[in-house]
């Protein structure tokens, strides 16, 4: 279960045999020192002295020096030798040592597997009290050994991923663990007791607010692609990945005040019940492509590093109040119910393709630091984007809007561009600040619209836009207004028109009346 590490035994040099010629030589050398030293202490002697008395004693104790020279030398080699001895001694202790070592590690790792494969083959059994055994015989074993908790939480996804069906008869979005447990046979019962133990151990084990540091099981990947879970609940979890795809949670899901800080994904994951994500934190790419949610979800105050919702359908009310995109934010094709995104902050550019809102869709202040793109949207009720600011440039088109569409008191820096755009209901821009201009091009009001004080230090251009209702222009006298091609149902229905412009007297050839700049007569004198 762990790769083989290089033993300190096998990175030693090998051991020289001492050879017996370099013992003998060593032995001829010190006997040679020795005659040497002798002979020339002699000679020394002679060279000196006149006095035979003296020089007999001289020569006794030049020899007697010789002899303790020769000792010295031969004492040396002993001790040279003793060394020697000395350090094979602690060489082999130390082999045998690493032998000992290397034979506990190898029974450890032979426990350890031979405990591993036992509670897998718990989890194998037909009986569910066995395989709630296995679980937490992975659980302990993992505990005591860091280095095989992924594998031991690969375990437990997988036997979360093995095939389960809820009974038919049940509802899926309010179901309990109670429920399910009442309308089940004896076996679907134990096996739902099995699933919510492995659930419950990922849940305790990936807590962040675990008493005990160790208890808190770090930087783990979760696969539970395809799963069906019930009731699942990670709240105040961490971990590094997060695999969800085509997974079916059934009851509540709770992932609230949690972190991935890696690449998650739910695509194509299915939700029952209520599911609250509040305060999640995706510190990498999350990916909803095709993610289903049969009732109310929360994303709020959520923070999305990048976020994609693809093809996803919210079926009831999605709240993404105060949410916080950081990267690019995508949902294109989504089709939404009501959903909320006030007081959203979306940092980087965020695109709405061919994206429908069958019911209310609230925007109201929020802020979009960068381009903010809504093209072939339906709004089928009201859409509320009042008090927002666009920081980038904002693009609506072939947008329809069915219900009130308010951008009153909206903040539009780089400028509004709009094209093919319908607002079938009243439009109100009252008050808003086109600070980068606007450009509305074929644009329809089929009912009144208010442009009452906006305000703008660049031109608002009127490219071929009809005005079916009211349209009141009031306190924007001083602003750069311009109409091309435009017209109006009914002269009287331009309230306050801008000023230089004015409506025709006379009808077109389609029966409107166009909206033309304004002449003053000439005065002759």
């Amino acid at each position: 279960m762990s790769s083989p590490e290089q033993s300190p035994a096998s990175s030693r040099n090998p051991i020289r045999m001492l050879s017996w010629r370099v013992v003998i030589a060593s032995f001829l050398a010190a006997c040679g020192l020795t005659a040497l030293t002798t002979w020339a202490l002699v000679t020394a002697t002679e060279a000196k002295t006149a006095d035979q008395a003296k020089i007999a004693t001289v020569k006794i104790n030049a020899i007697r020096t010789g002899l303790s020279v020769g000792a010295g030398i031969g004492g040396a080699m002993a001790l040279l030798l003793a060394a020697r001895k000395q350090w094979l001694g602690e060489r082999s202790q130390a082999h045998q040592e690493d032998v000992a070592n290397s034979d506990i590690m190898d029974a450890s790792e032979r426990r350890i597997t031979d405990l591993y494969g036992k509670a897998v083959d718990q989890l194998g059994s037909d009986k569910a009290a066995v395989r709630i055994g296995g679980i937490f015989a992975l659980e302990r074993l993992a505990q005591a050994n860091p280095g095989h908790r992924q594998t031991i939480i690969d375990v437990i996804c997988a036997y979360l991923r093995m095939p389960f069906n809820i009974p038919s008869e049940l509802d899926l979005g309010s179901i309990t663990a109670y429920t399910i447990q009442s309308t089940t046979d004896q076996e679907g019962q134990q096996e739902i007791q099995v699933r919510l133990t492995a659930q419950d151990l990922l849940r305790r084990r990936l807590s962040k607010k675990s008493t005990n540091l160790d208890d808190h099981w770090r930087d783990l990947r979760i696969d539970l692609t395809g799963a069906t879970l019930i009731t699942f609940n990670l709240t105040d979890c961490e971990f590094r990945e997060g695999v969800f795809s085509n997974a079916h949670f059934v009851g509540t899901t709770r992932f609230n005040s949690s972190t991935s800080t890696g690449i998650s994904t739910f695509r194509g994951a299915r939700f029952s019940g209520f599911v609250d994500f509040t305060s999640f934190d995706f510190a990498g790419q999350v990916r909803f492509d095709d993610s289903i949610y049969a009732k109310s979800c929360s994303f709020e105050e959520a923070n999305f590093d990048q976020a994609r919702f693809d093809k996803a359908t919210f079926m009831d009310q999605a709240i993404f109040k105060r949410s916080n995109f950081h990267n690019r934010a995508i949902f294109d094709d989504a089709t939404f119910s009501e959903v909320i995104f006030t007081e959203a902050d979306f940092i980087a550019d965020v695109q709405f393709l061919r994206v429908t809102f069958s019911e209310d869709a609230r925007f109201g202040q929020s802020r979009f630091r960068s381009a903010a793109t809504f093209t072939n949207c339906r709004f089928d009720k009201d859409a509320r984007f009042g008090g927002s600011r666009f920081e980038g440039r904002v693009r609506l088109r072939e947008v329809t809007f069915s219900g009130l569409a308010s951008f009153g008191e909206c903040i539009f820096i780089e400028g509004l561009y709009m094209r093919g755009t319908t607002f079938d209901d009243v439009a109100k821009f009252g008050n808003s600040k086109m600070m980068g201009g606007a450009s509305l091009r074929d644009v329809s009001f089929k009912k009144s619209a208010s442009f009452t004080g906006t305000s703008s230090s660049r031109s608002i251009t009127f490219y071929g836009v009809r005005f079916d209702g009211a349209v009141s222009f009031y306190k924007t006298e001083e602003q750069p207004i311009e109409f091309k091609n435009s017209s109006i149902q009914n002269r009287d229905q331009m309230l306050h028109p801008p000023k230089y412009w004015l409506v025709a007297s006379q009808e077109n050839l389609l029966g409107r009346y166009d909206i033309v700049r304004w002449n003053p007569p000439m005065i002759l004198p």
